[in-house]
């Protein structure tokens, strides 16, 4: 049998519902110009990048996508938030690029004590 995680399952959970309400949140008009920020098609995108990099962080051992977190416009995703370590800081960049439609990562992650 196998054993399940009750972080991991919570995240997943997480995700899926965040994934959820990213896709129905229109994606904002410019205030200056009054024109939409991103067509739906390009925000749809990003808000599935954002989905696939969550998601790869649950999958990756010694990250958490509860402590990172992700936001991603034209294709460029930026992580912010805490981590215990600067290789976890590090290895949450490696994993962000490798995500199929990221063209650029902006770190912002602070490290703890760091």
């Amino acid at each position: 049998m196998m054993k399940v995680n009750i972080r991991t399952l919570l995240a997943a959970g997480t995700l899926g519902a965040a994934a959820v309400v990213q896709m129905s949140v229109a994606a904002g008009t410019d205030p200056e110009t009054g024109q939409p920020k991103q067509s739906v098609g390009e925000y749809a995108s990003d808000a599935l990048i954002t989905t696939k990099v969550k998601a790869a962080f649950v999958a990756e051992k010694g990250l958490s996508p509860l402590n990172i977190a992700v936001e991603t416009q034209d294709g460029v995703v930026r992580l912010s938030g805490e981590v215990d370590t600067a290789e976890q800081s590090e290895q949450a960049t490696r994993v962000a690029r490798g995500i199929d439609g990221v063209k650029d990562v902006e770190n912002l992650i602070k490290v703890k004590n760091g």
